[in-house]
């Protein structure tokens, strides 16, 4: 069967490709993507090879969420051909994967939405380690895909405020639709300092004199120091975005050590890995399993608590991806969500 893809022999380059995939060996899965999700931050540090890029070398493959249907299984493989799954490859129209890789999905759930449950389970697990309190306000930094959906989670378990602040007036509208979440303009915020009388007058005044929680979403390094600043007295400050660069000019005496704040780093790839034969694995506090966290954004989905819609700014057909990448290797601010259909091949 042919597959179409994309792929990447050099620094800031894209192309679609075609190649034959063979039929699926024991215990593989040969599934035709409905749907891709784009993954904006990782796309573009892989694209165009900045700092903190794991990957190495080339070609490179870019994708790793995906909604479609089972067209052929392997020995050993107990699923039905026609089964509508999730998948964890790369951008292309037809994908074979190990049937450990897939997932059911309830049809209650979109593929619109279904597509990005990757990035859903991803920015989930970031949320969980704030270990948000009921009532807290609570700050989240980038109003792109990963802050967006951030700040639903943070609402979701119990922010009585949730605050996402971004530069971008047009990404600061598309959250007008979604209930309970504040945009601002970082520029209208006030940073905490506490080793200044003003400062301690705030947390007397209205403790704890700023957000309990900030969440930094954009992967930039400059927005870390902001993060420190704008954070309350014993605020905790996660690290959710994966950022590119080195963040200069950090006054840690005055806005970390002497607001207690607690940091904490939350890449996904700390998270226990799926064991179903291991329960334990699955319960840790803060720490679910990816296999979890998808389950429960889904959940969250199908009830109508969580909302993708309203992000996805681009649904890209296979022979028009130039346009999907050039507005992100220009960061083009009006590329929030993006979709790739593969349905016509």
């Amino acid at each position: 069967m042919e597959s179409r893809y994309l792929v990447s022999h050099s620094p800031g380059s894209i192309e679609l490709a075609t190649q034959d995939i063979n039929d699926p060996a024991p215990g593989e899965v040969l599934v035709w993507n409905r749907l891709t999700a784009m993954s904006p931050g990782t796309e573009r540090a892989a694209l165009l090879d900045m700092p903190n890029t794991p990957a190495s070398g080339w070609p490179r493959y870019v994708g790793y969420s995906g909604v479609g249907d089972v067209v052929a299984v392997g020995d050993g493989v107990d699923l039905p051909v026609g089964s509508r799954v999730l998948t964890r490859e790369r951008h292309a129209s037809v994908v074979c994967t190990t049937a450990e890789r897939i997932k059911l999905i309830d049809d209650a759930v979109p593929d619109e939405d279904a597509a990005f449950h990757v990035l859903l389970q991803i920015t989930l697990q970031g949320v969980r380690k704030a270990r948000i309190e009921i009532g807290e306000t609570v700050l989240i930094i980038g109003a792109g895909l990963i802050g967006s959906l951030a700040a639903q989670y943070a609402y979701a378990a119990g922010a009585a405020q949730v605050l996402v602040a971004d530069t971008d007036p047009v990404r600061r509208k598309l959250l007008e639709p979604i209930t309970g979440l504040t945009a601002v303009d970082p520029t209208t915020l006030e940073a905490l300092d506490v080793t200044s009388p003003e400062g301690r007058d705030r947390i007397t005044k209205d403790p704890p004199g700023g957000p309990s929680v900030v969440i930094e979403c954009t992967g930039s390094p400059a927005p870390i120091t902001t993060a420190f600043e704008m954070a309350g007295h014993l605020a905790r400050v996660v690290l959710l975005a994966s950022t590119r660069g080195t963040t200069d000019n950090v006054n840690f005496y005055r806005y970390v050590h002497k607001k207690g704040l607690t940091i904490i780093g939350a890449h996904d790839s700390i998270r226990p890995h799926d064991r179903e034969s291991d329960p334990t694995t699955e319960t840790i506090p803060t720490l679910w399993s990816s296999r979890r966290d998808v389950d429960a954004a889904m959940a969250m989905l199908a009830s109508g608590r969580l909302s993708v819609a309203p992000l996805i700014t681009h649904r890209i057909m296979p022979d028009d991806y130039e346009t999907a990448y050039e507005l992100l290797f220009t960061s083009d601010p009006s590329l929030v969500g993006c979709l790739f259909d593969w349905s016509d091949g």
